[in-house]
């Protein structure tokens, strides 16, 4: 196999999923977008379910390089929290919204992994939040898994539901609602005076505010 090929592939696919949605996107398509041809595109990738998962690893190792070097930049566990917030904004405003419905409704093979990847993320939360306890800016009363539950549930239904646009409510406006609630209720003194900090920088709001492609 073309290892070159097989990330080119990889690359160009994810981006095509995340602009237009999973459902939209024909292996035709990205076949023709990389200027393969189909019979190729399948002897490297059985199906679109594979390329699909291929994908979702590329993103999170990619995700996991920013990650490090986000917490190079860092002095706490707290204020790593607020950038990748404001990473994970960045993020949403490249991608469709139906992304994650397709991936949820048309591809249950892929949600074994995505359960996995779920339980990653929120494993990664509980440690963060913990350590948070420990350096003082995070209520040591408060139980760190169901924080995590509770703001990955909260997320996940912002993502998954119809009634952010039913309300002709801005997508990005709830999610900043969301994390900034939960921010503030899990802080303590010292965690609200550098999260005030770090809203100074971005006039209020966490930088890089904007809207979810459509």
């Amino acid at each position: 196999m073309d290892a070159e090929l097989e990330l080119r592939i990889v690359k160009r696919a994810s981006e095509l999923f995340q602009k237009h949605g999973i459902r939209a996107v024909t292996m035709d398509f990205i076949a023709t977008e990389i200027g393969i041809s189909k019979r190729t595109l399948y002897e490297i990738f059985s199906d679109k379910d594979a390329l699909l998962i291929r994908t979702l690893e590329y993103q999170e190792e990619r995700n996991e390089r920013e990650r490090m070097e986000l917490a190079k930049t860092c002095s706490s566990s707290f204020e790593l929290c607020l950038k990748e917030y404001e990473r994970t904004i960045r993020e949403i405003r490249r991608v469709n919204r139906n992304y994650m419905r397709d991936l949820q409704k048309y591809h249950p093979k892929v949600a074994v992994y995505f359960e996995k990847q779920r339980g990653d993320v929120r494993k990664r939360m509980i440690e963060n939040t913990e350590k948070g306890m420990k350096e003082g800016y995070i209520r040591k009363d408060l139980n760190s898994r169901i924080l995590a539950l509770l703001l990955q549930a909260q997320l996940e239904v912002l993502l998954s539901s119809d009634v952010i646009e039913s309300n002709h409510l801005s997508f990005l406006e709830v999610f900043e609602t969301i994390v900034m609630n939960y921010a503030r209720g899990i802080a303590t003194p010292k965690g609200l005076a550098l999260l005030e900090e770090h809203l100074a920088k971005g006039d209020g709001k966490l930088p890089e505010f904007g809207e979810f492609e459509e």
